[in-house]
């Protein structure tokens, strides 16, 4: 059986919420990004055709050499039941500071990408304000631009509450490796599925000959802008980086690691070729080793792929509600000083 034969059957329309259509992340447009990439994913050859050594011995190669993190998925599954239940759980500090988010790679050609996330943390009434980094763009330019909305916050008197969805998430806390003098005014980071140790797709896709077809064929939408933006979350980058410029510990932060092999998940075909290739859990992008920040707070989830910490799924497809992974992840968050 090939894996495009294991995709799931198109779901029915999304029902409607609040007299809207509910965003979708499983059905395939007729047009843009997302329409290209599942037509992608369903084209690629199977894992077993690939050869070359690719990724193997890499995942979570900074382990050895950083400090642990603390596992708290546990403390996670209680405030997520608490927030599904509608109770209130931030703290009271929690309107005291700003939110800047950090969309992750192709977040501008998503439809719906991180507004669950913002609505509710506006809905709570927090204030947000969105980082405007080019989601197809490096990383170095990007750090530049979060830099520069640290910068402004701080010239008003603000705190700030960084949260960053994958590749996002690296570029908000490369900043803060790069720019000590910020962190004073950083309350907290939350990294969602950020692929601190690197992405094995993305190696893979710069490393393995046989995967560059990849670029042109099943990624077309990844690289409208800079095509080197995807060697940034390579291996070899981020031991680069990471190396020279250490993620600082006094910086409270929490971080999702997640992973799911799943025949709902649009994103299957990705997980199947990782497990099947190295024997990892991976949510389609991010092995969950990579995600595990050094000194964070990390909680793991075993039923969660990369696209459901930013965009809305059907019921039954999709397990989580971004906007209540990121209140509880915030509310975690906030815990920690």
């Amino acid at each position: 059986m090939s894996q495009k034969d294991l995709l799931p059957p198109a779901p029915p329309p999304a029902p409607l919420q609040g007299g809207q259509p509910a965003s979708n992340t499983l059905r395939e447009p007729e047009t843009g990004a997302v329409a290209r990439l599942v037509r992608s994913l369903r084209g690629l050859p199977e894992a077993e055709r690939w050869s070359g050594p690719g990724s193997t011995g890499l995942a979570g190669w900074f382990k050895a050499e950083t400090a642990p993190p603390t596992d708290v998925t546990a403390r996670f599954r209680e405030v997520l039941q608490r927030v599904r239940e509608d109770e209130p759980v931030l703290p009271d500090e929690a309107k005291r500071h700003l939110y800047l988010l950090v969309k992750g790679m192709m977040g501008d050609d998503l439809p719906g990408y991180l507004e669950d996330n913002q609505r509710r943390l506006e809905k709570r009434g927090l204030e947000t304000r969105e980082v405007a980094v080019d989601t197809e763009g490096r990383l170095a330019s990007n750090v530049e631009v979060v830099r520069d909305a640290l910068l402004d916050a701080i010239h008003f008197g603000r705190t700030v509450v960084l949260l960053g969805h994958s590749k996002g998430g690296v570029e908000a806390m490369s900043t803060l490796a790069l720019y000590p003098e910020l962190r004073p005014h950083v309350r907290a980071v939350v990294a969602l599925q950020a692929p601190y140790g690197g992405s094995v797709i993305a190696n893979d896709l710069v490393t393995t000959p046989a995967l560059r077809r990849l670029v042109e064929v099943a990624f077309p939408a990844l690289f409208q802008g800079d095509p080197a933006s995807v060697e940034d979350l390579s291996y070899a980058r981020r031991m680069e980086f990471v190396r020279r410029n250490p993620y600082p510990a006094d910086v409270p932060t929490v971080a999702l690691a997640t992973s799911r092999l799943s025949r709902r998940s649009l994103l299957r075909p990705l997980c199947s070729y990782v497990r099947e290739r190295y024997g990892w859990a991976c949510d389609g992008l991010v092995n969950v080793v990579d995600a595990e920040v050094p000194g964070s707070r990390v909680v793991r989830l075993d039923d969660m792929d990369h696209a459901e910490g930013a965009l809305t799924g059907l019921p039954g497809f999709s397990n989580y509600y971004p906007s209540d992974i990121t209140e509880t992840m915030i509310s975690l968050a906030l815990e920690a000083r």
